[in-house]
């Protein structure tokens, strides 16, 4: 269970809202690639970004071996949350949990928790009534990336980028908290998580074929598209995507900049959070910096 706990706000978000039929489309900054280098703007040497996919079937990762000549490159590893850390990879655990012996019970009528009790049986094997303390996001986290759901024991793209770092003795940094990641999710009312896993478990197949469509963005390496499909499901909830996304990528910038200033750094971070107006490589060449898509 605590391997689906792993999975960062990025997955969190596509797997927990009703995906909408349609996505607003964006302007993309570059296409094709799911790694870029960072050079110019004073920079003596080269930085990279890479964009993972927190948990995703094998079939559908780059090759990690194809990171190496980049990651022999640089100094450190910087990702969202720094994944070495115990004491980090603990309170996300514990966060997964919802708070004064509250559970799913109250905030859901019999009839809805059966629903999402017939989809936890399917998807995970166990009752609703084993998981009814964690938090809805997380529940729907592990329910939709389950290898019932998507056909595959996933990949948790981070821990195995993190062991690669580890095995070649680079230093690993995060670029926010366990804590801070879950105040995003938490700024969503736990009663508004419950109605919308409600809404899932009505036809958690529909889901789920959104959440393929987005390994095949990833596949494609499309982080554009990955941009579109995810944050098309939040057309109701433009406060939520600014702070899921906008907000973070905005306060991601500075620290980037100190990383890169200070020594070559190799970036790990969710390739959706590339794309769009407010994605990283807008916002890094909005700073001067030259980011250049590396085929690999």
């Amino acid at each position: 269970m605590k391997r689906f706990f792993v999975c960062t706000l990025a997955v969190a978000a596509v797997c927990w809202f009703p995906f909408s039929s349609r996505s607003q489309t964006q302007s993309a900054p570059e296409a094709g690639s799911l790694l870029y280098r960072i050079s110019g703007n004073g920079l003596t040497k080269h930085s990279y970004m890479f964009g993972t996919f927190h948990a995703i079937c094998p079939a559908e990762m780059v090759p990690l071996e194809s990171l190496d000549v980049y990651l022999d490159r640089t100094d450190q590893m910087v990702m969202e949350i720094d994944m070495d850390d115990a004491a980090e990879m603990q309170s996300l655990t514990l966060a997964a949990l919802m708070s004064g012996g509250k559970t799913l019970k109250d905030y859901l009528t019999p009839e809805q928790f059966a629903k999402i009790d017939a989809m936890t049986k399917d998807l995970l094997g166990y009752p609703a009534e084993n998981l009814k303390a964690l938090k809805p996001t997380m529940l729907a986290v592990m329910a939709l990336t389950s290898p019932k759901a998507i056909g595959c024991t996933p990949n948790v793209y981070d821990l195995s980028l993190m062991q690669k770092a580890t095995a070649k003795k680079k230093p690993i940094f995060g670029l926010e908290t366990v804590a801070s990641q879950i105040n995003v999710l938490d700024s969503k009312p736990i009663e508004a998580q419950a109605k919308e896993l409600y809404e899932i478990a009505l036809d958690p197949q529909k889901a789920v074929r959104d959440l393929k469509r987005l390994m095949e963005a990833y596949k494609m390496r499309d982080p554009e598209k990955l941009f579109e499909i995810s944050t098309g499901q939040m057309t109701n909830d433009k406060d939520f995507k600014s702070r899921l996304l906008d907000d973070r990528n905005l306060d991601w910038i500075p620290k980037m900049e100190t990383a890169i200033k200070e020594r070559p750094t190799f970036f790990a971070v969710g390739a959706g959070h590339f794309g769009g107006k407010n994605g990283l490589i807008n916002l890094l060449k909005a700073k001067g910096y030259q980011v250049t898509p590396v085929k690999i």
